[in-house]
């Protein structure tokens, strides 16, 4: 599925960069594009050629950097979506998109899983994520393995915490520029119809803050080479005041780097996790 080409102007980062509240000096400093601004842009071309029913919920993410994306540069975007899978009265979409530079180059890969929800949930438990059970499942084998091999558990504390309180501007803004236009995040009529009761934040949205908090404490390196595996437990809601949480726990020394693996997260007030996985970085 051919999601089409861009542009990635000056005006679209500091839109994004805007929307989500970030406010870091690096991507100024190297002209660099962050990886996740990248991502959350495929995915809403996907979400607008995949025709959803309206408030479809996104359950899993990865993203990877495979190459420094330069402000400025035109890249086109691919998307191959697997045949969809149903487990109770979820059925559940997962796609994997790729991005290429001008001359043909990988310079990132993303994959969303999708959950659309039956409308008998729609008289489940208020506030609840039916994202979360499925995900749970997906994710289970990926959990048991650890694909980096022998590592070394690392005594590296706590990263900075980033703080947001999610307002309707700011989903707005983000949905603009994401062109991720669910109205599950920005009509409350339809949103009060959902399990949800109302309005909650886009998911790429709050992963925008994990990405702010990698590049603040790797800078270049992450914007580089990060990469992030999540799964979505919960919802943000209008209102709530959310904050991420990392920490290094592994790393290996390789021939070309050192390979630092991160625990992240996002959790509201009630200190309930709403974002949960890991966040890998090479820093060379």
């Amino acid at each position: 599925m051919e999601l089409g080409s861009w542009e990635l102007t000056e005006e679209f980062v500091h839109d994004y960069l805007s929307a989500v509240g970030d406010g870091l000096p690096v991507y100024d400093r190297h002209g660099l594009v962050p990886p996740v601004a990248l991502a959350a842009r495929a995915l809403g071309s996907l979400l607008e050629q995949l025709d959803l029913p309206p408030g479809a919920i996104h359950s899993l993410q990865e993203v990877s950097a495979l190459a420094p994306v330069a402000v400025g540069q035109v890249v086109t975007a691919k998307a191959s979506v697997g045949e969809p899978k149903r487990r109770g009265g979820l059925e559940f979409i997962t796609a994997a998109v790729c991005l290429n530079d001008k001359a043909g180059n990988d310079i990132l890969s993303s994959k969303s899983t999708v959950l659309v929800v039956d409308s008998s949930m729609i008289n489940s438990s208020p506030k609840t994520h039916p994202a979360d059970e499925a995900s749970r499942d997906s994710t289970k084998n990926q959990d048991q393995a650890d694909p980096a091999g022998a590592v070394n558990t690392s005594v590296a504390g706590s990263m900075p915490v980033v703080a947001r309180t999610i307002t309707q501007d700011q989903l707005n803004a983000y949905a603009q520029v994401s062109g991720d236009l669910n109205p599950l995040h920005l009509d409350a009529q339809f949103a009060a119809t959902t399990q949800f009761g109302g309005i909650i934040a886009h998911g790429m949205l709050t992963l925008a803050f994990i990405s702010e908090m990698m590049a603040g404490e790797f800078g270049k390196p992450w914007l580089e080479s990060g990469s992030f595996r999540v799964r979505f437990k919960g919802a943000a809601y209008l209102g709530d005041s959310v904050e991420t949480s990392g920490r290094v726990e592994k790393e290996e020394n390789k021939p070309d780097g050192n390979h630092l693996t991160c625990a992240v997260g996002v959790s509201n007030r009630n200190g309930q996790a709403l974002v949960s996985g890991t966040a890998t970085v090479l820093k060379k």
